[in-house]
């Protein structure tokens, strides 16, 4: 499987090689802190999309033929 293109300093691979080397507290430490932020990210991302799911304009071209 073909690794995915990224902007980070480092490669996939070392990121990997260092959670191996987290302890489980760590671990968990990270996993919290990324739900949070995708649940805010999700938050914030919420009132832009909501201006386009009300557009009737887009409604409309969203129609079947």
């Amino acid at each position: 499987m073909p690794t995915p293109k990224h902007d980070l300093p480092v490669g996939f691979d070392q990121i990997l090689a260092w959670m191996d080397r987290c302890t489980l507290q760590e671990k968990s430490m990270l996993l919290r802190a990324l739900i949070n932020d995708t649940a805010a990210l999700t938050m914030a991302s919420e009132p832009s999309l909501a201006k386009d799911w009300s557009d009737p304009a887009k409604d409309e071209a969203r129609k079947d033929p």
